[in-house]
């Protein structure tokens, strides 16, 4: 793709100039049309030029999902600056470490978290940081910037191929990788989206997504599209029911939990959700009764997709309208090819299990910096997901091939967690498992094994986590037991771990 007009800035400034009084931004009472919007995310831009940001500058943003995240996104992409969203749930060492990594030329902070980020800089490195929300006289007010900053597009040459953003997730080892994504995986992943759910211009998006996790996903689809996106700071059954109510929702994407607590909200309390058109269910396997219970209630099915980081957000999906086999996640969105693979990488047949691979201009090539890029072999991303695709051309999630688990739709891994408790000296052995929870999709549970004549109580070892681990990461269930069951190599035996909690 060559075209420019597909960059992200071009297409908000499109938007400004053919529909400047078409709302883009919703957020509680606020709403912040396209030209409002586009004037935002200029005076940003320009400030970030001002004080030397060059194509290329990494701008680290730490920011809740609220409107100045979207506008801090755009206003990075108009100066060829690549975002770095910053998870701001990490520990002091864990946010340094990512630092180190991108070297970034600025911050953009809110209020909430500068004491976090202030801490974590290598070093006290001195940096511009600009503060969203309350000012306390550190850094550049927010409020400065959007009253005096020059509204002006900047008029910068940048490319479809060029990196927008570092997509931060978890390896298989624990360690923080930014996936480089550029305005042109953007662009194919989002059209995709839209021709293979039917997405229109005039719909509403319901936009949970973690701020540091797909933030992309945030705002894409109705940039793209020139429709509106919904923020929602807090994800509350309750608020999530009187949002789509209020705003005549169209378009959401949820965990099957969140669905399955919509459903229970309405047991008690009305609320009209007959505006929702799109729910989408991804992350996790969703039941099949809960599709159909859910069209019961609300007039629609919730839609079973599956994406990742390295494909810039869904890959496979069932389209609205069309029966869904059950527990299938889909065919391949336009723009996707997918595969089956042994461990030769050859394609298997239909109904072998193997790990699923995917190619495509929306599928990511690197990770930033000098770390593993063994995933990508020969422009296939190979996702570490086993699956299944039938006679029909259907994909099936199976599981993860790292026991990697997902908490929230957050990634979250066994070993990193294991490492952290193998440092207390009073615990023997460890073992990291995913529970099933209403809530969350999934929890770590930890089982110990104690060294001999050691006490150590299950509080004790979660107040160990909360002081290492980010909060969605610490075992909400932990075990003391006298053994863990291994298999005859004398490794510990998960699967007999898991199958009790089956």
């Amino acid at each position: 793709m060559n075209d420019k007009c597909h960059t992200l800035s071009a297409v908000l400034e499109r938007h400004a100039k053919e529909t400047p009084e078409k709302i883009a931004i919703i957020c509680q009472h606020k709403k912040i049309n396209y030209k409002e919007f586009n004037k935002t995310a200029n005076c940003l831009a320009n400030e970030l030029l001002k004080i030397g940001v060059k194509k290329g500058d990494r701008i680290g943003l730490m920011l809740p999902r609220i409107p100045e995240l979207v506008i801090s996104f755009l206003g990075v992409a108009k100066t060829g600056g690549i975002v770095a969203p910053i998870n701001y749930e990490l520990t002091k060492e864990g946010i340094e470490t990512i630092f180190k990594n991108i070297a970034p030329a600025c911050l953009i902070v809110h209020s909430s978290y500068l004491d976090h980020a202030i801490q974590s800089l290598p070093g006290n490195t001195p940096l511009p940081i600009i503060v969203v929300g309350k000012y306390t006289g550190r850094g550049i007010p927010w409020n400065e910037i959007m009253n005096t900053g020059k509204t002006n597009n900047p008029d910068l040459d940048i490319q479809p191929h060029d990196i927008v953003y570092l997509n931060y997730t978890s390896g298989s080892t624990g360690n923080s990788k930014g996936a480089e994504t550029t305005h042109s995986n953007i662009y194919w992943n989002t059209i995709s989206a839209i021709d293979m759910l039917g997405l229109k211009n005039d719909d509403v998006h319901l936009c949970m997504f973690a701020p540091f996790a797909h933030p992309h996903e945030i705002f894409a689809r109705p940039l793209y599209l020139g429709g509106a996106m919904v923020l929602v700071e807090k994800i509350y059954p309750k608020t999530i029911a009187n949002t789509i109510a209020t705003h005549k929702v169209t378009c959401m994407m949820g965990l099957a939990p969140l669905y399955e607590n919509l459903l229970e909200i309405l047991e008690h309390e009305t609320f009209d959700l007959s505006s929702l058109r799109i729910p989408e269910s991804g992350g996790m396997y969703t039941r099949t009764n809960l599709i159909e219970t859910f069209k019961q209630k609300i007039g629609v099915p919730i839609i079973p997709v599956w994406g990742s980081t390295e494909t810039t957000g869904i890959a496979i999906a069932n389209r609205p309208g069309e029966l869904i086999p059950e527990r299938s996640v889909g065919k391949p969105c336009p723009t996707y090819e997918v595969k089956i693979v042994g461990s030769d990488n050859n394609e298997l047949p239909p109904g072998e299990i193997g790990e699923m691979i995917f190619k495509g201009p929306a599928v990511i090539q690197n990770y930033y910096g000098n770390i593993d890029q063994t995933c990508f072999h020969n422009g296939w991303y190979h996702s570490g997901d086993l699956g299944i695709k039938d006679e029909n051309g259907y994909f099936y999630f199976m599981e993860r091939k790292s026991g990697m688990m997902k908490v929230a739709g957050l990634k979250v891994y066994p070993q990193e967690i294991e490492r952290v408790l193998m440092e207390h000296p009073s615990i023997k052995e460890i073992a990291v498992i995913s529970v099933k929870d209403r809530l969350r999709g999934e929890i770590p549970k930890a089982i110990a094994v104690l060294q001999p004549g050691m006490d150590l109580t299950e509080h004790e070892i979660m107040d160990f986590c909360k002081d290492r681990l980010p909060q969605y990461k610490v075992p909400r269930i932990i075990e003391i037991r006298k053994d863990i069951p291994k298999s005859s190599s004398g490794k510990i035996n998960k699967k007999i771990l898991t199958l009790e909690h089956v």
